[in-house]
């Protein structure tokens, strides 16, 4: 599976481990970048990511971040087509960074769009998309099931 990644996933293994669903979320997430590291599924980076992860004020968390590029199958660049894929995903609804991520997915032919934004991910579900828009979690569930 060819895979986005939300940067709040990145993120996810920074987050506050007391609590249950985030330390379910991280454990999905490792196992995600592990299948990427083992080639099980293919990741999709974005000058959308780049642009988002700059914007951390840690710079050790950038970093650890930033490198997963290197990881990527696919690196794509904004263009017209997806700066007007956003302006349409936002007018559906979807924030502007959310609606960045989308496009650039859907660019990449990507088959999942991973985030642990729960808003994000029910609010694809109301609009058509050419990829699935799912929680880390219920991903790895669906590669199990299959």
């Amino acid at each position: 599976m060819l895979l986005y990644l939300d940067l709040n996933c990145f993120n996810r293994p920074f987050d506050d481990q007391n609590q249950e669903r985030i330390a379910r979320e991280t454990t999905a997430v490792f196992s995600i970048l592990q299948r990427v590291i083992d080639e099980v599924d293919l990741l999709a980076w974005s000058a959308v990511l780049d642009f988002e992860n700059s914007q951390h004020p840690l710079v050790d968390r950038r970093t650890e971040i930033g490198r997963w590029v290197q990881r990527a199958a696919i690196n794509i660049a904004v263009n017209e087509q997806i700066t007007t894929r956003a302006q349409e995903l936002t007018q559906a609804g979807f924030g502007a960074l959310d609606a960045a991520h989308l496009a650039c997915a859907e660019t990449a032919a990507c088959d999942y769009l991973l985030t642990c934004d729960d808003p994000m991910v029910r609010r694809a579900q109301r609009v058509a998309l050419p990829l699935r828009v799912s929680n880390p979690l219920m991903y790895l569930e669906e590669q199990t099931d299959d």
